[in-house]
């Protein structure tokens, strides 16, 4: 994500072929830069951006010191991992942590030369190629769903035998129908029996009362924050739009997302400034530091004010009826719904905040970005509301293509009257 973190990615490289080695160093950078981003972050930017930076690389940083982890997908109930003490990662945002120090390519290589077919995505293939290599501890347990991605089954499966972990699949219907629920509870009661049986207690239901409680209360302020985003917007790198959409996804229900919450309230209502032309982000940005970083650069005329992946998991949790709820919260997530659905959702998203246009980075390899792509720039063109499709891989950063990016977001952009 910065030229930093290249550089310390070409000190590790030289430790490839020693992971113990490997995991001790990088451990204890990300250590270090865990301590700088609570204790040392700049002062200047928004508390919120703060606050979501300094989650994002703890998250991964609690995942190499290896007690009571688990690797989840990003549309994983982490609620009821951290109920339990658990500290839930995401698979994916370990792909961006290996993708920002650009060391992708030697995870890419081992999931390829174990069979791994080129033809899955990046995030899979380089998170499976990381549970082979062994520089990350063994987790507890690997918890993923098949909301929004056909490849999460399959990819985690391997994670979870590469490492002789626990695999727990959660099957959620697409179709977000109020019948598909008993199903999914059910799943979940399972889900809660393995977690009993993986730490030798029982499942603590007021625990989890009490993250949902947190949870209610941080939807309630997200939805504050969204109603001033419609005039209002704070500075973000593209890069913190992923941080935060990350921490918001595996750390919901948490004391630390509901302060991140509020101090996303203070910092609109305190905001001064705003850019010449707002965009939604569509699906996710690449991770490594890339010419798109530039052009959305928060000292820039363009801003990208938020990324739909912010809003699809709000869902009104309730800590009287915890397992109920969170089955809700899955089966009614707007990415297990339609095309259709989405583009509905999508916008309203992008008429309630009154943004210039939206942007949708189709990752190589993802069918369900680039499958949905043409539909929703036929819905977006109805509305008026000028729409670019980006493809290109939000991991391997050897496959950027700078130049070509550059040159069709500055042509969008002189569409919208940005002018060099």
């Amino acid at each position: 994500m910065s030229k930093k973190s290249v550089v310390f990615g070409s000190i590790l490289r030289k430790f490839k072929d020693d992971p113990a080695r490997f995991r001790r160093i990088l451990k204890a950078g990300m250590g270090l830069e865990t301590l700088r981003r609570k204790k040392f972050s700049d002062k200047n930017r928004p508390a919120f951006i703060n606050t979501i930076n300094h989650l994002a690389v703890l998250e991964v940083f609690k995942a190499l010191k290896g007690n009571n982890v688990a690797w989840v997908n990003l549309l994983a109930p982490s609620e009821l991992l951290l109920a339990t003490g658990m500290s839930p990662v995401s698979a994916e945002g370990i792909s961006g942590t290996m993708s920002s120090m650009h060391l992708e390519d030697l995870p890419l290589s081992l999931a390829s030369s174990n069979g791994i077919s080129s033809s899955l995505c990046t995030f899979h293939r380089t998170s499976i190629g990381t549970a082979f290599w062994k520089v990350f501890p063994k987790p507890d347990i690997v918890v993923t769903t098949t909301i929004l991605c056909d490849g999460n089954a399959g990819s985690f499966y391997k994670i979870a035998k590469s490492y002789g972990a626990p695999f727990f699949l959660i099957d959620v219907p697409r179709g977000r129908k109020p019948e598909y629920v008993p199903y999914v509870e059910r799943q979940l009661y399972q889900l809660i029996e393995l977690i009993e049986e993986i730490t030798a207690r029982k499942f603590p239901f007021d625990k989890l009362a009490q993250h949902l409680e947190w949870e209610k209360q941080t939807v309630e302020n997200l939805y504050r924050a969204r109603k001033l985003l419609i005039s209002k917007s704070i500075p973000m790198h593209l890069y913190e739009q992923m941080n935060a959409l990350y921490v918001m996804h595996t750390l919901a229900g948490t004391k630390e997302l509901l302060t991140a919450s509020q101090e996303l309230i203070r910092d609109l209502e305190a905001s001064q400034t705003s850019p010449d032309i707002r965009l939604l982000w569509l699906h996710i940005p690449p991770y490594y530091d890339n010419a798109l970083f530039e052009t959305f650069s928060p000292t820039g005329k363009t801003w990208v004010v938020t990324d739909e992946l912010w809003w699809d998991w709000l869902y009104p949790v309730r800590p009287e009826d915890p397992i109920k709820s969170l089955a809700e919260k899955l089966v009614f997530n707007i990415e297990a719904g339609s095309v259709q659905e989405r583009g509905e959702f999508l916008i309203n998203l992008a008429r309630e905040l009154n943004v210039s246009g939206a942007i949708h980075f189709s990752h190589w390899g993802c069918r369900q970005s680039s499958g949905g792509a043409g539909y929703l720039k036929s819905v977006f063109s109805q509305e008026k509301i000028p729409f670019l499709e980006l493809t290109g891989d939000c991991v391997d950063h050897n496959s950027e293509s700078a130049g070509q990016l550059k040159t069709r977001v500055s042509a969008f952009l002189e569409i919208l009257g940005v002018k060099e």
